[in-house]
C-alpha cells in the first residue's frame, strides 16, 4: 500500500508540472500571436521580445513533454528515473520558459507604448517579482546553484536592463545582448544540479 501512495504523489507532483507548462505554453502562444498580427514589419525592437516569447513557448512545450514521460515510467511503476525528469522538466520550465517570458514583458511594453510611466512600471514589476521570487526561497535557481543564485538572478537583472536601453535606442547591439541571454539561460538549464 505503500508503494501505491508514493506513485500518487508523485503522480499528483507531475500533474501539477503539466497543468502549469501546458497553460503557460498557452500564454506564450497567445502573446506572440497578438504581437504578431499587430505589426507589419519586424525591426530588431520587436525581433527580441517575439523570439524570447517563442523560445519561451518552447521551454514551456518541451517541458510538458518531460513531465508526461515522468508519467508514463510512474504509470508503469518505475519511479526510477522520475527525479531526473522532474529536475529537467523542472528546469527548462524555469530557465527557458518563466525567465525568457518575464524578461519578454518590458521589452512588448517597450514596443507596444511609448508612455514612460507604463514602460518603467512593467520593468520594475517584472524586476519585483524576480526578486520577490529568489527571496521566498522557491526559486529553481537557488535550489539548482545555492548561493550564487543571486548573483545569477544579478546578472539577469543586468541583461534586462541593458537589453531595455538598448531596445529603447533601436541599437542593434540589443539582438548580440538577446541572444546572450539565450545562451546563459540554455547554460543554467544544462549545467542545473543533477540531485
Amino acid at each position: 500500500m505503500k508503494k501505491e501512495n508514493n506513485l500518487e504523489v508523485l503522480q499528483a507532483e507531475i500533474q501539477v508540472g503539466v497543468s502549469i507548462t501546458a497553460f503557460m505554453t498557452a500564454v506564450t502562444i497567445f502573446f506572440v500571436g497578438l504581437l504578431i498580427a499587430n505589426f507589419d514589419k519586424y525591426n530588431i525592437s520587436i525581433r527580441i521580445p517575439i523570439l524570447f516569447l517563442i523560445i519561451s513557448t518552447f521551454g514551456f512545450l518541451y517541458s510538458t513533454l518531460i513531465y508526461g514521460n515522468a508519467f508514463g515510467q510512474v504509470a508503469r511503476l518505475k519511479s526510477g528515473n522520475f527525479n531526473k525528469h522532474m529536475i529537467l522538466g523542472n528546469s527548462i520550465s524555469e530557465y527557458i520558459g518563466v525567465y525568457l517570458l518575464i524578461l519578454s514583458m518590458p521589452l512588448v511594453i517597450n514596443v507596444i507604448t511609448e508612455d514612460l510611466f507604463l514602460r518603467i512600471a512593467t520593468l520594475v514589476a517584472a524586476f519585483t517579482g524576480l526578486i520577490m521570487y529568489h527571496a521566498s526561497g522557491f526559486s529553481i535557481m537557488e535550489r539548482n546553484y545555492k548561493k550564487s543564485h543571486y548573483l545569477l538572478l544579478g546578472l539577469i537583472i543586468f541583461l534586462e536592463i541593458v537589453l531595455f536601453i538598448l531596445q529603447s535606442l533601436g541599437s542593434f547591439l540589443a539582438m548580440y545582448f538577446a541572444v546572450g541571454s539565450i545562451i546563459f539561460f540554455i547554460f543554467l538549464t544544462f549545467f542545473a544540479r543533477k540531485e
